[in-house]
């Protein structure tokens, strides 16, 4: 079952037990119908869950007891919560993945890292970031399997440097550019020199000054950036961002935050951001996203921290 389908089981537990309207529990019906998984997903909270109702004696098991026997529908909640994501893997495998943490090169949420390569070259890493390296005597290959890094690569002519993502390469010889890999697409943005994109068999050339994203269907359009401003907003832990979905902001942010941060992709899909966030606070930043957009930020403990769509008649 894939972290996905759980996590929008999660969310449902959380707006069932919030007092649902009659078209929400029409939504959740709706939602159960729609996968075989999903019911499974449900179900396997509740029979979770149904243990605790009879643990007794040992002192990690009396206290998860007492926590929730407690008349607190927050905590009610965090502790299903927090039983759903850890399986059956546990929290933190389902959040960064196997990959994460095979990797040979990652920091933790929060944890920014520099790292000079075989061959000279510097690789800055984002928060909760992870790469594979490949160098050998023929090329020089950075496998980006989460997160952001900024590449200052050394020239070497005879080996060209490339980062490749789940989307596509980015191929180079000298020059300084970030790459972020998101859920549903990469990103180049150019500081210095050029590179050459490709993507499911399409190519770009991306030059200094220039931005593009690239996907499953390919690379979109090269769009102008403050070269400048992207390098001083990674010298200063910052993210700068101009009319940016809001999904993808979510995603940089959670790798920082220090918990698991939920949130619905698809209520927040159609809200975009421009913003200066501070990357190295994400409780900050996500205060300040609440202030300029319809959002509700809601902390269960301080673990899980779930971002919630506000519709329009809850703010008046």
């Amino acid at each position: 079952m894939s972290p996905e389908i759980l996590h929008e089981a999660a969310e449902w537990l959380v707006r069932l037990d919030d007092q649902p309207s009659g078209r929400e529990r029409e939504a959740f019906r709706v939602w159960l119908a729609q996968d075989s998984e999903h019911l499974e997903a449900f179900q396997r909270m509740q029979e979770t869950l149904a243990p605790l109702q009879v643990l007794k004696q040992a002192p990690a098991r009396s206290a998860l007891l007492a926590f929730k026997q407690q008349r607190s529908a927050q905590k009610l909640k965090a502790l299903a919560l927090a039983v759903l994501l850890a399986l059956p893997l546990g929290l933190f495998v389902q959040q960064k993945g196997a990959t994460y943490l095979l990797a040979d090169i990652r920091t933790g949420s929060g944890e920014f890292g520099t790292r000079q390569l075989p061959d000279g070259s510097l690789l800055r890493l984002d928060g909760g970031s992870a790469v594979d390296l490949d160098f050998d005597a023929n090329t020089r290959t950075v496998h980006l399997l989460r997160g952001e890094i900024l590449v200052d690569v050394a020239k070497d002519a005879a080996r060209p440097f490339k980062v490749v993502t789940e989307h596509g390469s980015v191929r180079a010889l000298g020059t300084r550019f970030v790459v972020e890999q998101l859920a549903e697409g990469s990103r180049l943005a150019m500081i210095e020199s050029s590179t050459e994109v490709d993507s499911h068999g399409q190519r770009r050339v991306v030059t200094a000054g220039q931005e593009l994203h690239f996907d499953a269907t390919g690379p979109g359009e090269v769009q102008a950036i403050d070269a400048r401003g992207v390098e001083q907003a990674w010298a200063r832990h910052q993210l700068v961002v101009r009319e940016r979905p809001l999904v993808e902001v979510l995603e940089q942010l959670g790798r920082n935050h220090s918990g698991y941060l939920l949130f619905d992709r698809k209520a927040l899909a159609n809200i975009r951001v421009t913003a200066v966030l501070p990357v190295d606070d994400s409780e900050r930043a996500l205060r300040l996203l609440a202030r300029s957009l319809p959002l509700g930020i809601d902390h269960y403990t301080p673990w899980i921290t779930r971002v919630r769509y506000l519709p329009e008649s809850t703010l008046r």
